[in-house]
């Protein structure tokens, strides 16, 4: 016979969120943490202009090219 599966409990489900919520917080406080770090170089090297030129050359979004649409063959 095949036993059916446990279900979590209320209780369990909540914990769950919990860890999961506080895992998330600390994320964005580190992402935070690595911003305000980022900043306060990009300040104490006074490049600001250049690096935001290096970036926006490094990350420029590519052109989409939508005459490539060739239908695959079907194996």
């Amino acid at each position: 016979m095949v036993k059916p599966k446990k279900k979590l409990t209320y209780k369990q489900m909540m914990t769950m969120i919990f860890m999961m919520q506080q895992q998330i917080n600390q994320m964005k406080e580190q992402v935070t943490i690595g911003e305000r770090a980022l900043d306060e170089y990009v300040k104490m090297k006074g490049d600001k202009d250049a690096f935001v030129k290096h970036l926006e050359e490094k990350y420029k979004e590519p052109e989409t090219d939508d005459k490539d649409n060739e239908k695959t063959e079907s194996k």
